[in-house]
């Protein structure tokens, strides 16, 4: 009798559950494709910092780059009307690790834009660290507010520092870096002396071990740290920057 009680029980927790899970996934922001990309208003908007992976991208319809075009001034002068870049994008992406801000589920769908155009997707793209903003019925990413993890042997994200500080996270995440050692990574991250030469050169050689023959970056900013350390400020989007460069010595 026991043992058929028991049996009840956890099948009835079982099944409680997965009403439970899917509504957890259901996210407002996992619905559906973004078809336009909506009035974001700066500094209005709900604010979450995430580590998540894109799954899906495309770009935008009706988005489409019109062509160059001149038109001739009375004063004499030529006005030249072109795109700066590639039209707004939309992603789907899922959640690996909540950082702060607002709960938005497990998956989301944002729009953002790039200069670079769409974010590429495959096994072989690292998660990134982002920054949405909410309208209240969509996400955005907001423009160049992301950056590559690296995942260490025992599981834990890492914002791996590529040239100098973040310079859109707060200032006092610079804090949080810690000199790091290759065994603690899979992955290798190392890059040749010919990249390392022609990417940043004598400009940051303070952030990497540099040989003869490659280049190793010396610093990363643990994503617990950075989660440990909001836990106590609120996300106000004025406070994600920190454009001055911060010495290392």
């Amino acid at each position: 009798m026991s043992h058929t009680f028991t049996r009840l029980m956890l099948m009835a927790m079982i099944l409680a559950a997965g009403p439970w899970q899917a509504a957890r996934a259901a996210s407002p922001f996992a619905r559906e494709v973004p078809a336009t990309y909506g009035k974001f208003d700066a500094g209005s908007g709900s604010l979450t910092l995430v580590v998540a992976e894109v799954v899906a991208t495309d770009y935008l319809k009706g988005y489409d780059c019109p062509p160059t075009t001149e038109r001739a001034n009375p004063d004499g002068t030529t006005t030249v009307t072109f795109c700066m870049g590639p039209g707004p994008t939309w992603f789907k992406a899922r959640i690996l690790q909540h950082v702060a801000g607002a709960d938005i589920g497990d998956e989301f769908y944002a729009v953002t834009g790039s200069h670079w155009g769409a974010m590429k997707v495959g096994p072989a793209e690292p998660a990134k660290l982002m920054l949405l903003n909410s309208n209240g019925t969509a996400l955005e990413m907001l423009r160049y507010r992301s950056w590559p993890v690296t995942r260490s042997r025992d599981g834990q994200y890492h914002l791996v520092i590529q040239s100098g500080p973040i310079q859109w996270l707060p200032c006092w995440a610079s804090s949080l870096m810690q000199e790091i050692d290759d065994g603690e990574f899979a992955a290798d991250l190392a890059i040749t002396r010919e990249e390392y030469n022609s990417r940043w050169a004598e400009d940051d050689a303070a952030y990497y071990r540099v040989t003869a023959d490659s280049a190793r970056p010396r610093y990363a900013i643990p994503v617990a740290r950075l989660q440990q350390g909001f836990k106590d400020v609120p996300l106000v989007a004025a406070d994600f920057s920190c454009s001055p460069p911060i010495p290392v010595h």
